[in-house]
């Protein structure tokens, strides 16, 4: 018993030290997530149709990008809309934002959503920015209402992580998120 005791005391020791350095440092794992994948979970929320008071927005078509130098996500949609007045058109809208982390629900948001893109096919230029408040408002309430991504509720490391976020980076078109504590 005393020799099992003596090569098994080594072992004890080094994993000891091991968790000690992982509690010292703090327990995170770095989830990627690529154009791709992402474009694919977009698929899966388009269209987006909402009305309002003011107008109809039906939005299809989605082509997500990331882009590396802002740590964002960009939106492009075709556009419908149908306004007041019986304004109507057709065109491209492009959204960009930062992507932000709801620890109680475990997901991944579009957060401050911003219109930077709009072009709107058989309205005048006047018409376009009359409507681009409203079409601001629908479009980015549309878009941060869905979440990116969702931690898996089945996966005991990701549950773990779900206390709060660390990090959030864009490269080589992949979004690098990193949870932890």
């Amino acid at each position: 018993m005393k020799r099992i005791l003596k090569k098994l005391a080594p072992m004890g020791i080094l994993i000891s030290c091991v968790l000690s350095s992982t509690l010292a440092h703090g327990f995170e794992q770095t989830l990627q997530f690529s154009e791709v994948q992402l474009q694919e979970k977009l698929q899966g929320m388009t269209p987006i149709e909402r009305q309002t008071l003011f107008a109809k927005v039906v939005l299809t078509d989605a082509k997500l990008q990331l882009l590396e130098e802002e740590d964002q996500l960009s939106v492009t949609a075709f556009l419908d809309v149908t306004a007041l007045g019986g304004l109507r058109g057709s065109g491209h809208v492009t959204v960009q934002g930062s992507v932000i982390y709801d620890a109680s629900e475990g997901a991944f948001y579009l957060h401050n959503a911003q219109l930077t893109q709009l072009h709107v096919d058989q309205l005048s230029s006047e018409s376009v920015n009359q409507l681009k408040p409203v079409l601001q408002d629908v479009i980015a309430q549309s878009l941060q209402s869905q979440p990116i991504y969702r931690l898996k509720d089945n996966d005991m490391r990701q549950v773990l992580l779900k206390a709060s976020l660390k990090n959030v980076t864009v490269n080589n078109r992949t979004l690098f998120v990193t949870l932890g504590f």
